[in-house]
């Protein structure tokens, strides 16, 4: 399951990273090349304590690490005259404030760039001193400075110096490695990993593929915060469609580790080691149809998740019209009413919301024409409402600043993430066939205007339930006070948010997928790199050390590919049993497990899946609800008449699991449908499609591709494909319904049943056929079945 964990804030907790398994595992991780004649000194490595880096009278030290250890509180720099000192760090780490101190009389320069200080780091010289303005609240990304006679004189730098050090990308890849270990166990650290690198390779051609990969790790990891934790994938397919594509994946990862444990095994002559150099080289040519097939069905997963993103967005855009045209009347109204109340602090919040929600409409749009502007607008109604909350002694005031804050943090991060993937997910695709196609280049990860370094500053899509209950209890004391056009708006503005929130979770998902896809793409091209690499090197190969090394670190970057495989599929099984079973599996997903760690996870989820439902009495039993449209909840019948009346001939409405949005779906939990018949109630029949005394009703119906579920009382979220169906039944020529021709019913023969808790929609396919002017609303017959539980009651309906 997903989890966000803070960061380690000192040197022994980072000590403790960087000496961990997960760390010490990874080869070529550290250097140290000393020139003694020249005084030039180049160390990289993961964790240095600063006293024992920072080496005396050298002409030139270079510093590559990620993380850079203060452990006492002074640290003196004393460089050979007009010596240079180069330090390139994630994280400088102390237990208090510390101060590195320059002799008067050293004579020389040294330039500090760190994404991340725990400490306040202040550089001293005996006639001036700096505190580094450094770190994710900081516009700056290092600084350059000179020092003599005691003097400082320095300069900020807001993006890191173009580079082509083989040493600086030795340590970036060390860094990515980590970042892939993490991915699975610490979503802070990855994502400060991925950022990291991300920032230093970003317009940097020598690192433009590193770029690439870290952005494309790091946010699937911030699409995932944004989601948040109650939400994942739900693979369309049934769970023993996977087990066989996970035990292939165990074999063939179990296979290759044998030949790398030989290649690593010091003990073993050098004849054996070229042995299973060469057989790891084989096998690693043989999978390229794996990775390729992997690749292939990300990217299917990635087109499927922006159609459901264009499709919500497509809904959501009708529904800010719709917000709109109540949003005049009822504005008019709330002038009104403030000539004849007192309440100024409630009038200033209801009019800063009626401006949020058209503001955050605008950045959820992503229109990119009138992004600042509504972010300008966002930001003013967040004050207003701020400075209404000091106003005392006033009642009414329901609505939160802090509410509308987190959402617009949501908003805005999707607002920069998510159109940016469409052009990264082309250019990867075609940098296969043509190297010389240029792949965006880019520094966001979180999407946070502050702290990409720090998950923690990812506000999750939840904030969409804070609004959504405030914002409808400060439209309900509108409301109660009689204010003109208040009814109507609070139930469009419910949908608005309603959808919105539909919108924002599909954009997330559309980021995940797509990221996901490209990293794919990039196993697919760096795989290839690296085969071509280490046939040039085996080619070469007589017992050197330094390409022993450089080989050792391919074929380990294999090894975790091959594992990540493994993981990957285990994980579509863990979600698989999370939407059946709406719990989640035991089974903890870890790229670096023993092996038969992972058989034992497999034999796990087999057996969950096969007990799911030994924690009932009883199986499911069948329900058929008949809804009609009037009775939907948030007068969502009037707006799929109207839809279905309109230009698109298509109506929609959402159902969510808890509250009155529920419907008819109250009295249990675990819904699952076989299928959703609707009838047009009040149509006729055109006379020229009549044959044979009845003419044909031809339906479409959509599902948005984000569910949900709830067990008990908590709520399950998933994002998959869209349902797509097809319905079609027989009209007479008085208007009553004949014989169903299309059954939309749900297959769950290879296929995993929906939910009833997403937005759908009804599409008339042939309007010209029929008259609908005479339209009534929509009997929508839903079943399917369902554990019964007499805890859950209806609740109150709104609207």
């Amino acid at each position: 399951m997903y989890v966000l964990h803070s960061l380690v804030k000192s040197p022994e907790e980072w000590k403790a990273y960087a000496t961990s398994t997960d760390v010490t595992s990874i080869p070529f991780r550290d250097a140290r090349n000393v020139k003694e004649n020249s005084r030039i000194t180049s160390l990289r490595g993961v964790y240095f304590d600063a006293s024992d880096a920072l080496l005396p009278s050298l002409s030139r030290l270079i510093v590559f690490t990620d993380v850079l250890a203060f452990t006492a509180p002074e640290t003196s720099i004393s460089p050979y005259k007009n010596g240079t000192i180069q330090i390139v760090t994630r994280v400088l780490t102390a237990n208090a404030p510390v101060k590195i101190v320059i002799p008067k009389d050293a004579l020389g320069a040294m330039s500090i760039y760190a994404a991340i200080l725990d400490q306040p780091v202040t550089v001293v010289a005996s006639d001036s001193s700096l505190m580094l303005d450094l770190g994710p609240d900081s516009e700056y990304v290092g600084l350059s400075m000179s020092f003599h006679d005691g003097k400082l004189d320095y300069e900020y730098e807001k993006k890191y110096r173009e580079s082509r050090s083989d040493e600086l990308k030795a340590s970036l890849n060390t860094q990515l490695r980590i970042a892939l270990v993490q991915f699975w166990k610490n979503t802070s650290i990855a994502i400060s990993l991925c950022s990291h690198v991300a920032k230093i390779a970003t317009d940097q051609e020598y690192f433009n593929l590193l770029n690439t990969q870290a952005v494309a790790l790091g946010q699937q990891l911030a699409g995932q915060a944004l989601a948040g934790p109650d939400m994942s994938y739900a693979p369309v397919l049934v769970l023993n469609r996977y087990k066989e594509s996970t035990q292939q994946a165990l074999n063939s990862a179990t296979a290759f580790e044998l030949q790398f444990e030989r290649f690593q095994d010091k003990g073993e002559t050098a004849k054996n080691q070229k042995m299973a150099w060469d057989a790891m080289l084989a096998q690693a040519k043989n999978e390229s149809n794996a990775r390729v097939y992997l690749r292939n069905l990300a990217l299917d997963k990635y087109n499927d998740a922006r159609k459901t993103a264009q499709g919500c967005k497509n809904q959501f855009s009708d529904d800010e019209i719709a917000l709109e045209l109540r949003r005049i009347r009822f504005e008019a109204g709330i002038d009104k009413w403030k000539h004849e109340q007192k309440l100024k602090a409630v009038f200033q919040i209801i009019k800063a919301a009626t401006t949020f929600a058209i503001s955050i409409a605008t950045l959820c749009m992503g229109n990119p024409g009138g992004g600042a502007g509504a972010a300008a607008s966002v930001e003013k109604a967040v004050e207003a409402v701020a400075e209404a909350e000091t106003i005392a002694d006033q009642v009414g005031k329901i609505l939160k600043s802090d509410t509308m804050k987190n959402l617009s943090k949501c908003v805005q991060a999707l607002y920069k993430m998510y159109p940016l993937i469409q052009s990264i997910v082309d250019a990867v695709g075609k940098f296969e066939l043509d190297p010389s196609v240029d792949i965006p280049s880019m520094d966001i990860i979180s999407g946070t205007a502050k702290g990409d370094a720090n998950a923690a500053a990812i506000v999750a899509v939840a904030s969409w339930d804070k609004w959504i209950l405030e914002s409808d209890e400060q439209m309900e004391f509108a409301v109660d006070q009689g204010i003109d056009g208040a009814k109507d708006y609070r139930l469009q503005l419910r949908k608005h948010a309603i959808n919105g929130k539909q919108l924002t979770q599909a954009q997330a998902e559309s980021v995940k997928a797509g990221y996901e896809y490209v990293q794919a793409q990039m196993e697919v091209i760096v795989s290839q790199q690296q085969i071509d690499g280490l046939q040039k090197l085996r080619d070469e190969y007589v017992d050197q050390e330094v390409i022993y090394h450089l080989a050792e670190s391919m074929f380990y970057d294999r090894a975790m590919a091959l594992r990540t495989s493994v993981v990957l599929s285990l994980r579509n099984m863990t979600w698989a049993y999370r939407y059946w079973a709406l719990a989640e599996s035991t089974v903890v997903l870890d790229s670096r497990k023993a092996l038969v760690e992972y058989q034992q996870d497999l034999s796990t989820l087999i057996f969950e899946m096969e007990h799911a439902d030994s924690r009932y009495a009883s199986d499911f039993q069948p329900f058929n609800y008949p809804i009609k449209s009037e009775n939907l909840p948030v007068n969502f019948g009037t707006s799929m008449k109207d839809g279905i009346l309109g230009s698109g001939r298509t109506g929609s409405f959402t159902l969510a699991p808890g509250g009155e949005l529920a419907s008819d779906f109250y009295e249990g939990w675990h819904y699952r449908l076989k299928g959703l018949d609707p009838t047009l109630r009040g149509i006729l029949p055109k006379p020229s499609a009549v044959r044979d005394r009845i003419a044909i009703v031809e339906l479409q119906i959509t599902t948005s591709g984000i569910y949900a579920d709830v067990h008990e009382d908590k709520i399950f979220r998933f994002a998959s494909l869209p349902q797509v169906r097809r319905c079609s039944y027989e009209l007479r020529p008085d208007g009553s319904r004949g014989d169903t021709r299309v059954n939309p019913a749900f297959d769950t023969k290879d296929h995993a049943e929906p939910t009833p808790f997403t937005q759908w929609k009804i599409k008339v396919l042939n309007p010209d056929d029929l008259m609908l002017d005479g339209l009534q609303g929509i009997d929508l017959q839903f079943s399917g079945h369902v554990r019964f539980d007499e805890r859950r009651r209806k609740p109150k309906m709104l609207g």
